[in-house]
């Protein structure tokens, strides 16, 4: 939203102050304006990439439970772990995929296997589960139980945060609905009140 508030903002002022104005404009108030234009541009560098970081955080975020789940699928149905992984990237979208890929590549190409999947820990969302991947990997432990509960554990934590926005949002929405409704009161409740006070004073 950001973002696209800058876009807007841009736009506004491309067509409130066309390129043949400009021309007529005298250097300094020119100088002047192509630094303010800079600096919307350099904000507007500086805005998308952070927000593209967020939202892929994020959406890496909500795609534990269902990695888990079809790593868990794979694992119960006989399949190697190296094989239920290519499965599992093959078939989703996204930047969890390309993370995939990623722990998959570093396997084909002959590093640890646990490595590997220790390597997923910097992942946003599965910190956890790429430790204890690793961990059950080296140990021989069995994976799909250890998968299904990280499943359930980051379903759990989601449906926290989703509590935590929807009140959150609810204590923002009041200062809003203030500025909306207060005018009103005051004109149709307060206005009137006073008029009728006045009235009856008023010889």
């Amino acid at each position: 939203m950001v973002g696209l508030a800058a876009v807007a903002a841009a736009l506004a002022v491309w067509w409130a102050v066309p390129v043949p104005s400009l021309a007529r404009l005298g250097p300094e108030r020119r100088d002047r304006w192509s630094a303010w234009a800079a600096g919307v541009l350099d904000g507007l560098r500086a805005v998308l990439p952070r927000r593209a970081a967020v939202d892929r955080d994020r959406a890496l975020r909500a795609s534990v439970p269902q990695v888990c789940d079809l790593l868990a699928v794979c694992l119960d149905a006989g399949r190697p772990t190296r094989t239920a992984l290519r499965v599992v990237a093959s078939v989703l979208t996204g930047p969890v995929a390309d993370e995939l890929r990623g722990v998959l590549q570093r396997i084909e190409l002959g590093l640890d296997e646990a490595e590997a999947w220790a390597s997923l820990s910097s992942v946003a969302g599965y910190r956890e589960v790429g430790r204890d991947l690793a961990r059950s990997v080296r140990s021989g432990l069995g994976l799909a139980g250890l998968l299904r509960q990280h499943a359930a554990d980051a379903r759990r934590e989601a449906a926290a945060e989703d509590l935590v926005r929807a009140r959150a949002a609810g204590v923002k929405s009041v200062v809003p609905l203030m500025v909306c409704f207060l005018p009103a009161f005051i004109a149709l409740g307060v206005v009137p009140l006073f008029g009728s006070l006045v009235t009856a004073f008023l010889p």
